[in-house]
């Protein structure tokens, strides 16, 4: 790693990491790709998410998991037989009183762990899914497909049967393809691809589920250039509602393949396996830089310009941040696929100087690592602490808690709303909640993302300049209620309606935001009848349901 700076690249690490914890995202998931959704199989209500529970379903809409009446005709066929399940299962089987249940039944925010699934099942391959999708058509017991646990309203987990597939974590390539098991986290994926100089492109956050992430879109520091993580899927094994083991592809289930192709896990069944395109992991170049909260509107304005029409090499972020202390920062995290002259060329051309900038060169994977605020950590120490699938007694991520929204934005914001945002985040430093922290962030979209067409997959957000994401990280990171909370949920509602009229209406499904309420418009677009076509042909009864998840026609 080289390094080429003209202040103390510290601060710049700082900020990007801060940044990241405070991104869930799901990514993501970076914020562009934050600690967010993990749900392997998609994503929606209209009630603010403040509670350590999943938003309630409105009256007459679907409810999260099963069907509520058994599937065998006759009536009621008796309480669930955990044991039976348990003893069919090749994986393993944790309910309530068994020791490594707390750890089970955690998904990534603290906030959640009020939750508490009935079981949580860890399958050893696709026919473990289809037993327990077999389980819970029998038993009327509401089913959940979990990858991360990432979900940003809490929709990974819930009161029935959790399927956690944490336990198909392998990465492999060949002629040009990564197959890998739907619960690898990303860290998993970007360390198993380094060694023979490939990659997919993904998201920042280690812990985060590759299955969410692609299923829901997949944005990274290398979509520019590489295309989300959706685009580059070219096959995968479901497990579907009628308990068939499918291998989708082009030629095979081809409108499930272009579904799973971004509407968000959770839909259609519980993915085990990804098939996806692979590129050359390349020396990267990144960097860090800052500019004094005066210049915020200035820097907007530039960013805007500069950013979104790049070469497709370069990823620039911009974060406007309030931390608990009080201070407002402005700043920015850059990569690109190249060398670092190139890109301190690019970086001389934003139009307002940076008040420090700190540039550095590294491999591929350690540039992944950087991004993922775990630079120098060993693969298993970037994971979330523990001993069940997906976690490391090794592990050195830290759980947090947070509210956060989304959006598109397919037009530059205007002075009159650059200045808005700008007091929107001051206001934030003025009444914060104790211990609380906020951020705006802008990731740069253009380049191979808005090559692909609207309609080419069920990701319909091709034509826009950046992703904003608002979020709020709660002073006490187990929190999911309190004074603390509610102050953070009206300052998103404030800084989202603010940007109302100069954002497009449109939301990144892999960034669940319950408070919105045209969230199959936000979401989908001109997408939504056909995928409500896909799921009426793959799960017409709704056995999976929560509160965003598609409709059937």
């Amino acid at each position: 790693m080289t390094d080429s700076s003209t202040s103390s690249p510290a601060a710049g690490r700082l900020s990007r990491r801060a940044a990241l914890r405070l991104a869930a995202g799901g990514a993501t998931a970076a914020v562009v790709a934050g600690c967010g959704p993990s749900r392997p199989g998609g994503a929606a209500s209209s009630a603010p998410a403040r509670s350590a529970t999943p938003t309630p379903v409105p009256s007459g809409a679907p409810t999260g998991g099963a069907a509520t009446t058994p599937a065998a005709s006759g009536g009621s066929v008796g309480p669930a037989d955990w044991a039976a399940l348990a003893k069919d299962l090749q994986g393993t089987l944790v309910q309530p009183g068994e020791g490594a249940y707390a750890e089970a039944s955690r998904l990534y925010q603290p906030q959640f762990d009020t939750l508490r699934p009935a079981a949580v099942a860890y399958p050893a391959g696709a026919q473990d899914a289809a037993t327990c999708l077999a389980f819970a058509r029998r038993y009327g017991v509401p089913i959940v497909p979990r990858g991360g646990g990432h979900s940003y309203a809490g929709w990974s987990g819930g009161p029935g049967l959790i399927v956690d597939v944490g336990r198909l974590n392998g990465v492999s390539a060949s002629g040009g393809t990564a197959t890998i098991g739907a619960g690898a986290r990303l860290i998993d994926v970007y360390s198993g691809l380094a060694a023979q100089q490939l990659t997919v492109p993904a998201g920042s956050c280690p812990s985060v589920g590759v299955a969410g992430l692609a299923l829901g879109g997949g944005l990274g520091v290398t979509c520019r250039a590489y295309g989300l993580t959706c685009d580059s899927l070219t096959g995968a094994e479901i497990v579907t509602a009628d308990g068939r083991i499918r291998q989708v592809s082009p030629d095979s289930d081809a409108d499930l393949l272009w579904a799973l192709q971004g509407a968000g896990g959770g839909n259609f069944g519980v993915v085990t396996s990804l098939s996806l395109r692979t590129h050359p992991a390349v020396d990267c170049s990144y960097g860090f830089l800052s500019w004094p909260w005066s210049q915020a509107a200035a820097v907007i304005a530039a960013w805007q310009r500069w950013a979104p029409g790049a070469p497709d090499q370069l990823w620039a972020d911009l974060h406007l941040q309030a931390w608990p202390d009080g201070r407002l920062t402005l700043s920015s995290t850059v990569n690109y696929l190249g060398p670092q002259g190139e890109l301190a060329n690019l970086v001389d051309q934003l139009g307002v100087r940076p008040q420090s900038v700190s540039l550095h060169s590294a491999s591929y994977l350690a540039t992944m690592q950087v991004m993922g605020g775990v630079s120098g950590w060993s693969p298993a120490a970037a994971h979330l602490a523990g001993t069940l699938p997906g976690h490391s007694p090794q592990g050195r991520l830290t759980r947090e808690s947070y509210g956060a929204r989304s959006d598109f934005y397919t037009r530059p914001i205007d002075p009159a709303g650059a200045a808005a945002l700008v007091a929107a985040v001051a206001r934030y430093a003025r009444t914060a909640p104790q211990g609380g922290s906020c951020a705006v962030a802008f990731d740069s979209l253009g380049g191979a993302v808005n090559r692909v067409g609207p309609q080419d997959t069920a990701f319909v957000h091709r034509s826009g300049l950046f992703l904003a994401q608002y979020i709020a990280n709660y002073p006490d990171p187990g929190a999911g209620s309190g004074p603390g909370v509610d102050q953070s949920q009206a300052w998103l509602r404030d800084v989202w309606s603010t940007m109302r009229s100069y954002a497009s209406g449109e939301a990144y499904q892999n960034y669940a935001d319950p408070q919105l309420a045209d969230w199959e418009q936000a979401y989908y677009g001109v997408n939504a009848p056909r995928l409500r076509q896909v799921k009426q042909s793959y799960d017409p009864d709704g056995l999976f349901r929560f509160p965003q998840g598609i409709p059937t026609s």
